[in-house]
């Protein structure tokens, strides 16, 4: 019989604290699940540990506009400014980076961070990942009152802007836009 989910995770996190401790100096835990795969309980579980976890909830919180800007144009260009990257995660002094959008550029921040340990979460299926990202992270922006702040506010724009190329990519390359009618559902 398999482990819960849980009692997976909080092994991830104890191995993960075993190999390696928290610095303050580098990317050291790169997290290569998507959201809605348990990484808001693992950036948690890793700021308890005593990590500065970069997650969507950080972006939003303190409304990070260059770091909005800097995701947008590596997703744009599939994750190919290396050295952007870098940059991104040692100047917020960040330590471990998990969920959207880091999660698509998780490939290119090993190569920026080679020491970096990965934890991958996931679903058990990818239908059940589909009903909960698209009843909830996926159309979040598309409902009121989040659609009219998002055609008003700078930061929500430019957000709205990055995730739209972020979602795109995800459902393998299908252009959409986070308020379209016909999102898939």
């Amino acid at each position: 019989m398999p482990f819960p989910n849980s009692i997976r995770l909080i092994f991830a996190v104890a191995l993960v604290s075993f190999i390696t401790s928290p610095s303050n100096a580098a990317l050291e835990v790169i997290g290569s699940g998507y959201g809605r795969t348990g990484t808001d309980t693992l950036r948690e579980a890793l700021n308890e540990l005593g990590y500065k976890t970069y997650h969507m909830r950080e972006i939003m919180k303190g409304q990070l506009l260059s770091d909005i800007k800097v995701w947008h144009d590596q997703i744009e260009n599939d994750c190919s400014d290396v050295e952007a990257l870098r940059d991104l995660f040692e100047r917020g002094g960040w330590t471990a980076a998990l969920d959207f959008p880091t999660v698509m550029c998780y490939e290119s921040l090993m190569i920026a961070f080679p020491q970096a340990k990965i934890i991958h979460t996931e679903r058990k299926s990818s239908e059940q990942w589909w009903n909960s990202a698209s009843n909830s992270i996926m159309i979040i922006a598309s409902l009121f009152p989040f659609n009219v702040l998002h055609a008003v506010i700078p930061f929500l724009k430019i957000r709205k802007a990055m995730l739209n190329s972020m979602w795109s990519k995800v459902l393998g390359g299908k252009n959409i836009t986070i308020s379209d009618d016909d999102f898939p559902l």
